[in-house]
């Protein structure tokens, strides 16, 4: 259950707070993905009933290609052709389809293009079926750090920190890190505390080279945690 509960929460992000670009390629990856996992939490706590879960998920999945289908070729074209101007007119149905505006979406080309990642990247949707068992499911219990995040990370918190947003790895980015205890602190209650803290987190970041190892960086990883569920406790939330 609790490889479940991971696979939620990450299917989760992906599917909720994932970038417009992101969107339109992978969501119906994402959703999939987010279906699988969620049917089989149903069944393993012993509901019997889930088929409208089940109907709306299919019914956003479907109507989800559509929409991906043709803003991939208005959003495409200014990937595939690096100099042409990123205009507002053209990117009318992917800001209306999203729910977005239209610099947040051309910041967005702007990140791929500096990236320079090739343009072929945004021609397809992924058609592929999701198998649960074969594709994150798989990768987790072949890549089951439990035994080491348990003894690396000296508290209760840390640990539970560590295993729910980062299970299956050993080292992330600072990014990763940061967004994670960024979350916690919001599920504390306590987003001004993140605010407060974050020119000492980019501090962090740097001395760590912007990565975060549960061998190398495991007793500053515990401090980082328990700063923040040390300041959700004294407004009565810990959500670890």
């Amino acid at each position: 259950m609790q490889n479940l509960c991971y696979l939620l929460a990450m299917k989760t992000q992906q599917v909720f707070n994932s970038r417009i670009i992101h969107t339109c390629i992978d969501q119906n990856w994402d959703l999939k993905g987010f279906k699988q996992v969620l049917v089989r939490i149903l069944r393993q706590i012993g509901a019997s009933d889930y088929d409208e879960v089940t109907g709306l998920l299919d019914f956003v999945i479907k109507t989800q290609n559509l929409q991906s289908s043709s803003c991939i070729k208005a959003i495409g074209s200014f990937i595939r052709n690096q100099k042409k101007p990123i205009n507002e007119d053209d990117l009318g149905n992917p800001v209306n389809t999203y729910e977005t505006n239209f610099e947040f979406l051309k910041e967005d080309i702007q990140q791929y293009r500096a990236q320079r990642i090739k343009h072929e990247c945004f021609s397809v949707l992924h058609p592929w079926a999701y198998d649960l068992d074969k594709v994150d499911f798989k990768y987790i219990m072949n890549n089951d750090l439990t035994g080491k995040v348990c003894q690396l990370l000296r508290t209760q918190n840390a640990q539970v920190f560590w295993l729910t947003f980062f299970k299956s790895q050993a080292a992330i980015s600072a990014d990763d890190f940061f967004g994670a205890l960024r979350e916690l602190a919001n599920l504390n209650k306590i987003p001004q505390f993140y605010e407060m803290n974050l020119p000492a987190y980019q501090a962090a970041a740097i001395s760590s080279d912007f990565v975060f190892s549960l061998s190398e960086h495991a007793e500053e990883i515990t401090v980082l945690v328990q700063q923040v569920v040390d300041a959700g406790s004294r407004v009565g939330y810990n959500a670890l």
